[in-house]
């Protein structure tokens, strides 16, 4: 029962190619892994500074004006401030409404009005009058809690992801 020198070089050669395409396999899994963990790291900072930063930044400010004015809570604002924020968190919005939340979503709508009230107020129209001031006080809360709670979310999310980056 001797193995045939031939028989012999047979078997090298069939492990070796074996041994080849499992390890042109394993290479390739490990890239494709990669480059989704990539992805997914690229997509989550994507929503975080281009979103997320860019809102809360927002509603930090006007808690700033608010502490310095005096007040214990709430959000100051001028009015043509107050505007050209809207502006630009309606342009946020727009482009960046794949990357929210649905109760941030649904607390937008529901602020914006009230937002676009008080502004048209401090401009002399009161056009809204059964939009009040401290409603705009309470969503403003809300939804700013709603966009710290989404971005924690979402930083938690991004560490877990590139924890484990050691390529």
């Amino acid at each position: 029962m001797a193995i045939d020198i031939t028989d012999l070089l047979s078997i090298v050669g069939v492990s070796s190619i074996v041994s080849i395409l499992l390890s042109a396999l394993v290479n390739w899994l490990s890239e494709e892994h990669k480059f989704k963990r990539e992805q997914n790291i690229a997509y989550v900072k994507e929503k975080v500074d281009s979103f997320y930063s860019p809102m809360i930044f927002h509603f930090e400010n006007m808690r700033s004006w608010s502490a310095a004015w005096g007040h214990e809570s709430g959000y100051v604002f001028a009015g043509e401030t107050l505007g050209n924020k809207l502006d630009d968190m309606a342009s946020l919005m727009r482009s960046g409404l794949r990357f929210v939340s649905p109760s941030v979503e649904t607390l937008w709508y529901k602020w914006q009005p009230y937002a676009i009230a008080a502004v048209e107020r401090r401009r002399g129209k009161d056009l809204y009058p059964h939009l009040d001031e401290k409603e705009l006080q309470i969503l403003s809360g809300k939804l700013h809690n709603a966009l710290k709670v989404d971005r924690d979310k979402l930083m938690k999310e991004y560490k877990e992801i590139s924890k484990n980056t050691d390529y």
